[in-house]
């Protein structure tokens, strides 16, 4: 058996997890982050993603989150987010109707400060990977 750690995920709201893990991928500012237990110290800022965790022995967890910050220490990561979403708490729907309109504001504005449109977009992503609907 992996070694474990202490997971933590936690948005203004509530805590969405708490629990042990073996390995935790998050989208790190810079790429994707992997912490797996003793781990470096560390702490990093989250973009827009996937969160993704093997937790209580084989049970796998998956959250949308919209940016936020990562602690890394040996036997503990705790993620603080804005917005945590797990697959049941998307609307498709509702994802992929805002994801068109995203796309087609980006569109108008043909790259000229387009960051809200691109991180619209990139939410819409997020939330359509984590329920495991892919775009049309």
């Amino acid at each position: 058996m992996p070694a474990t750690f202490t997971l933590s995920v936690i948005t203004p709201a509530e805590v969405k997890f708490e629990g042990t893990a073996d390995i935790v991928v998050a989208p790190g500012a810079a790429g994707d982050i992997a912490a797996l237990a003793n781990h470096a110290p560390m702490l990093t800022t989250l973009r827009i993603g996937v969160l993704r965790a093997n937790v209580e022995g084989s049970r796998r967890i998956e959250y949308a989150v919209k940016s936020g910050f990562m602690q890394i220490l040996p036997d503990k990561v705790l993620v603080l987010t804005d917005v945590a979403l797990t697959a049941n708490e998307i609307d498709v729907e509702k994802t992929r109707a805002e994801l068109s309109e995203a796309q087609e504001a980006s569109t108008a504005k043909r790259g000229s400060d387009d960051k809200a449109e691109r991180d619209a977009i990139a939410w819409a992503n997020a939330k359509l990977e984590t329920a495991h609907r892919p775009v049309h």
